[in-house]
Order: C-alpha cells, then sequence, then structure tokens
C-alpha cells in the first residue's frame, strides 16, 4: 500500500513538473511574441511604458521556477529589450540595464550559445553609449578566453586586435619620462593629423617609447614644438604637412642632430594645448583646442526661398579661406525640435563617386536626389534646408560637416550609391558614426573615404578619442527610422527591394559632426537593375518622400520617448 502510495506521488510530482514545463514554454513564446511585435512597431516603439511594460514580462519570468531552460533566451531578449529601449531614449540607465542583463546571461550560462552574442552587445553598447573601449576589450576577451569557441569567436578576436592598435591606453606614471627601450634606437614612424571643429590632433606614431619635453612659443607666429629624446626620422616622414584648418597651419618634422628630434606646430593663432604619451602602440599625442570665441556671432542662413545658393560650395568659394568668419558652433538641443537641416549630396566635382556599368555617375545621382530631398524637407517639416553643394563641384569631407556645424544644423544627411565588386549586389543601408563592426561596412567606408582599409583601420583609433562628443544615441535613432521608412514606402512602389538595415562605420564625411548624422545608400549603382532605377525621376522622388517620412519619425521620438 505504501508502495502504491508513494508510486502515486511520484506520479503526481512528474505531471505538475511537466505542466510547468510546459507552462515556462508557453509563456516565453507569449513574451517573445511581444517582443517581436514591438521591435516591428516604430509607432510603439517611441513609447517608453511599452518596453517597460515588455521589460518587466521578461524580468518576471527569468526569475520564476518555470523559466527552466528558457531562462537563457529570455535573459539574452531581455538584454536586446533594454538595448532597444536605449536607442530610443538615449538614455545611458537604459544602455547600462542592457550590458547587465548580457554579462549575467554569460555569468550565469556560459555554455549558452547566446553568451558570445551578449557580450558582442555588451562591448558594443560600450564604445556606443560610454565611449568606454577598455570596457569592450575586456568583453571581446572573455568571449576568446572564458567561453567556449562559438560562432562569435572570429569577430571579437578581430576586435581584440583593433582595440589594441586604438585602445585609449592611460598615460604613463610620468609621461614626460617614458623608458626608453635598451633593445633599439626609436624611430619616428609616421605623423598623423586629424582636424574636428574644435581641437586639432597630432599623433607622433613611435617604434618605441622615449623622452620627449615639449614647449610653445608665443608671439606674431606662434607655435609649438616637442622634442624627441634619441630618436631618428623615418624616411617616409615628409618634412612640411600643410593643415590649414584653422587651428594649425602647418606640421614640421626635422633631425635636430643624433640625438634629438623636433617636431614643429606651427599655429594660426595662440591656443591651448595638451601632449601626453599612449601606448600599444606607442605615440605621444598632441591636442591643440580651438580658442574660445569672442563676440559669438551666429551663422547666417540665407533665405529657404533661394536654396539652390545656400550651399556650401557657394559660399566658400565667394571668400577666401582666411577670411572666413569664425563663428561659435550651437549645442544641439533636441527640446527645440528641427528647424534647419543640411543635405550633402556626397562627391563631386574631380570625385564623380562610384561609376555603374551604364556610366552612371554617383556625383550626379546624389545632386538630383539631394535637390529633391531639400524641396521635400521644406514642404512638409516646413524647416529651412540647406545643400553642402548645388552644383558639380569638388568639396573635402571634412568641410561638409564644417559647414553644418557653422550653420547650427539640426541634422546633417549625407546621400550615396552604393557599390559593390559583386554585381549582383543591390539593396538599401544606412549607417551612422562608430567603429565598423565588420569588413563589408569598413569596406564601404573605405570607399566613401577614398581610403584604404588599413587607413579606416587608422581613422578608427582616431574615432576612438572623438566618440565622447558624438551624437552616436541619437544618430543611430534617426539612421533607424530613416532606414525603416525607406524599407516600408519602397516595398510595394518598386520590385526587390532588400533590407540591408543600420550599420555603423568610421565615415570621414560624418566625423566631427556637433548634431544627429547620417549616411544614406539608396541603392547599388554597380547593379544594372539598380542603376536604371537611381537615374528616374520617380525613384528619386520616392526616396525623398521616404525619407522625409523617417525624419519625421526620428522628430516624434524627440518629444515622446525623450519625456520619462
Amino acid at each position: 500500500m505504501r508502495l502504491k502510495i508513494l508510486q502515486l506521488v511520484l506520479l503526481l510530482l512528474f505531471c505538475v513538473a511537466t505542466l510547468a514545463v510546459a507552462a515556462g514554454k508557453q509563456d516565453y513564446q507569449q513574451i517573445r511574441e511581444s517582443y517581436k511585435a514591438l521591435i516591428g512597431s516604430a509607432q510603439d516603439q517611441r513609447q517608453r511604458h511599452n518596453w517597460l511594460r515588455l521589460i518587466a514580462r521578461f524580468e518576471s519570468f527569468v526569475a520564476s521556477p518555470s523559466a527552466g531552460s528558457r531562462q537563457d533566451d529570455a535573459l539574452f531578449l531581455l538584454g536586446r529589450t533594454w538595448h532597444g529601449l536605449s536607442r530610443a531614449s538615449g538614455s545611458s540607465k537604459d544602455a547600462r540595464r542592457a550590458i547587465d542583463a548580457y554579462r549575467d546571461l554569460a555569468k550565469k550560462f556560459p555554455k549558452s550559445n547566446l553568451s558570445d552574442d551578449a557580450l558582442i552587445f555588451a562591448a558594443e553598447l560600450a564604445t556606443d553609449s560610454f565611449a568606454d573601449r577598455s570596457e569592450a576589450y575586456n568583453y571581446y576577451l572573455q568571449i576568446t578566453t572564458s567561453l567556449p569557441p562559438g560562432d562569435k569567436l572570429e569577430e571579437a578576436e578581430s576586435r581584440l586586435k583593433r582595440l589594441a592598435y586604438a585602445a585609449p591606453d592611460t598615460p604613463s606614471a610620468t609621461p614626460q619620462t617614458t623608458q626608453q627601450s635598451l633593445t633599439a634606437k626609436p624611430n619616428l614612424t609616421t605623423v598623423r593629423v586629424w582636424s574636428s571643429p574644435e581641437y586639432t590632433r597630432v599623433v607622433l606614431d613611435l617604434s618605441h617609447p622615449v623622452r620627449y619635453e615639449s614647449h610653445q612659443l608665443k608671439g606674431k607666429k606662434p607655435r609649438i614644438y616637442v622634442d624627441l629624446n634619441g630618436v631618428d626620422i623615418a624616411s617616409s616622414v615628409p618634412e612640411q604637412q600643410q593643415v590649414e584648418d584653422g587651428i594649425v597651419s602647418q606640421v614640421r618634422s626635422s633631425q635636430l642632430n643624433k640625438s634629438e628630434t623636433r617636431v614643429v606646430l606651427d599655429l594660426a593663432t595662440l591656443s591651448d594645448y595638451q601632449v601626453f604619451a599612449l601606448e600599444n602602440p606607442d605615440r605621444i599625442v598632441i591636442d591643440v583646442r580651438k580658442p574660445s570665441v569672442v563676440g559669438q556671432r551666429q551663422a547666417e542662413i540665407r533665405a529657404a526661398s533661394q536654396p539652390e545658393k545656400d550651399s556650401i560650395a557657394g559660399i566658400l568659394a565667394e571668400v577666401p579661406e582666411n577670411l572666413l568668419p569664425n563663428i561659435h558652433v550651437p549645442q544641439h538641443n533636441t527640446k527645440a525640435g528641427i528647424n534647419l537641416i543640411v543635405v550633402d549630396a556626397g562627391h563631386g566635382g574631380k570625385d564623380p563617386g562610384a561609376v555603374g556599368r551604364n556610366k552612371t555617375l554617383e556625383k550626379d545621382i546624389t545632386l538630383q536626389m539631394a535637390k529633391k530631398l531639400a524641396t521635400e524637407l521644406r514642404k512638409q517639416l516646413g524647416c529651412k534646408v540647406l545643400l553642402t553643394r548645388s552644383d558639380d563641384r569638388y568639396l573635402t569631407l571634412q568641410s561638409r560637416t564644417a559647414y553644418a556645424n557653422k550653420v547650427g544644423a539640426d541634422l546633417f544627411l549625407s546621400l550615396h550609391a552604393n557599390a559593390s565588386v559583386n554585381r549582383s549586389a543591390y539593396g538599401l543601408e544606412t549607417y551612422y558614426l562608430n567603429l565598423s563592426k565588420n569588413d563589408q561596412a569598413a569596406g564601404v567606408a573605405a570607399r566613401e573615404n577614398g581610403t584604404s582599409l588599413a587607413e579606416v583601420g587608422n581613422l578608427e583609433a582616431i574615432l576612438f578619442d572623438l566618440m565622447a562628443n558624438a551624437k552616436i544615441n541619437e544618430s543611430s535613432r534617426l539612421a533607424a527610422e530613416i532606414q525603416q521608412s525607406l524599407v516600408k514606402y519602397l516595398t510595394p512602389k518598386f520590385s526587390r527591394i532588400k533590407d540591408l538595415g543600420v550599420r555603423q562605420g568610421p565615415f570621414h564625411v560624418l566625423l566631427g559632426a556637433t548634431m544627429p548624422s547620417v549616411l544614406v545608400e539608396t541603392a547599388f549603382i554597380s547593379n544594372s537593375r539598380e542603376e536604371k532605377r537611381l537615374q528616374t525621376a520617380d525613384y528619386q522622388n520616392k526616396v525623398a518622400k521616404a525619407i522625409v517620412i523617417g525624419v519625421k519619425g526620428y522628430s516624434a521620438t524627440l518629444s515622446k520617448v525623450a519625456s520619462r
């Protein structure tokens, strides 16, 4: 009798456990469907309470005994939900909660095939939301050392190599007297210069750590010079590099004697500066900051009724560079709404951009499309719109965002046509400024920058130090709205519209912008079908209308999700 009772109890317990597991699976599937519904609705994503309601359901499920084998899946989607909310809200607190969920998953379930994905996302958030490459490095390192080999191992190893080059190593304890290697005489291998709206950075790449001294000379021709002790100059380093960015006029490098090398920065005007040493690789960084503007002047915005004369080309062509007004760059305030948009027609003049199989030039397509977009933005948003160029002329990539900064633009939209060695490649994609997450993104950046993949890697090293001031979260939201709108609006009107998604890349044309900025690849000019499509006014008009819808969607997020 006792044996039968015991068997009955065990049978009941088994039934209860089976029902609990079944209920757990059902609960997870229901929450997962709710997650998919939220991700699929741009309208619902603008309401913060929709995200928080879903987060509460995931958290409750993870803590319940019925979670069972679905706990790692739920933790992963909990991280993704916080991650999505952080993109929508721009809140660093939301981003940190996403990272916590990702880390919790990797810690509790190291053997889960989702753990490496979670740490990849955590690393991306560390750089995107906090510009903390050291934290990102640790997550990539954890994938390669603490987790079983998975499908993200190769990506993590690749990112580790890039971070080893570009990581923001802390200055040495005694930056003016770093330990010199005894194994070989150090060399100054390259001198790199990068200009941003607020400061100029000069990087002296070295083969070994060195001792150095820095000084500033004041007077009519102010300059900064750095003496490197016991250093030879590589033959590839030019004696003189012209900069002329309004902060630094030129950089000169010379071998003073057998034991000393000098690098001189000739300044446009007396400026504050900072010199410090970094490691892995060894380099000395010289930051020269733009002098504060006395009697700040607001940039003149020409009347919207004369849009074709409002381009940067027209303005800069008429005024000598040394006489350009020093205009204060206002801080972007999302609460003020969108009053001024700068539309950039990619390439131009001696730079044709990509060339189609039927000899269509990217520079011509982007100019036509930029004019249509400007007209549509003025009509539907009632805001002022300026073009970086209104005719076929060459502009440097840096001057485009510099112009947007000078006129105090609220948004910067750069239009391009994609290209690939694979003639069958097609589709739409939208980029915002960040480190390239894959080789394809790096390749697009290299093509649009007019550089090599190796030079993209060098740019990323500098980008690491500039991301803290970039509008990355806002730009990612703008990119997401535009990409979603392009796909949704064009799909019913044209055949074979392919969504290549929102991507991140180190684009020169976006670097330095003080407002949310994106680069839109409107189609592949290298694809015969899409090349013909790009040439038509119908496609160009519909692309313009779709982008406007995306901008409207982004504008709506400023007042909805931002309020919390």
